[in-house]
């Protein structure tokens, strides 16, 4: 499975990192990267370029606190700024420069930083459209987190299930966990509303109340029934699923 894929609900940011000056007097350009000549201090290093505009827009030292180190390169010539209030900034020329924090900040971390498979940032951490929790996109995926159920990562065809249902504020919920493993070849991510299960030969579907309860009494993914092969749908003044091993029903 690809685990992770662009969908459209995403805006992306325009490349802003790369500033060209024009050197009249002597007919070159100089292109600066994140740093400028024309960084100031703040607190004990200075801020500069793209990841000082960021800086600024994000709330300052007020929100992301102080800079706790000098600007330093990233992979595939990104560039990466620390603050004091467990945030950072990064920037590449192709997805300019974004502020993380807290909790997204932390789960980017375990998932390997810009290394791993989420790779570098392409907005920054802004509210879900309800304000009740926080999101940003990578490059391969994104991380989502509330209050109840902390950062998760989600991507892919599983992602794009999740958003053909609501996103957050759907039935499924926020994710619950990050996309793992299953049977058969199979992905999934739990949300407190249900489960997501996505395979190449069955494509990603939603399992969720009554009928959920009685797949999980079957063994679930690796049960008589395995992978769905549909979405929940109306059936004899109730519900049905199909699954590869046969039809669960639910009826009032």
């Amino acid at each position: 499975m690809r685990s992770f894929r662009r969908t459209t609900r995403p805006v992306r940011s325009p490349a802003t990192g790369t500033v060209a000056t024009a050197l009249v007097a002597t007919g070159l350009a100089l292109t600066i990267g994140a740093a400028t000549a024309s960084a100031r201090p703040v607190g004990p290093f200075d801020v500069g370029g793209a990841i000082e505009v960021e800086f600024d827009r994000a709330g300052g030292a007020g929100v992301l606190g102080e800079p706790t180190a000098p600007e330093a390169d990233a992979a595939a010539g990104g560039k990466f700024q620390t603050f004091a209030n467990n945030a950072a900034i990064y920037w590449t020329g192709e997805t300019g420069a974004h502020a993380l924090a807290g909790p997204i900040r932390n789960k980017w971390g375990a998932l390997g930083y810009e290394t791993g498979a989420l790779r570098y940032p392409v907005t920054s951490a802004a509210a879900t459209p309800a304000g009740n929790g926080e999101f940003v996109q990578f490059q391969g995926g994104s991380i989502y987190y509330s209050v109840g159920t902390d950062a998760h990562q989600i991507g892919g065809f599983i992602r794009d299930k999740w958003g053909q249902l609501g996103w957050e504020n759907g039935p499924l919920g926020f994710p619950l966990s990050d996309e793992a493993a299953g049977a058969k070849g199979s992905r999934y991510n739990m949300f407190p509303g249900g489960v997501v299960y996505w395979s190449a030969a069955t494509g990603a579907h939603a399992v969720w109340g009554s009928i959920r309860d009685n797949w999980v009494r079957a063994g679930g993914d690796s049960g008589r029934y395995g992978l769905p092969t549909s979405d929940e749908y109306d059936y004899e003044d109730g519900k049905a699923q199909d699954f590869q091993g046969g039809r669960i029903t639910w009826q009032p």
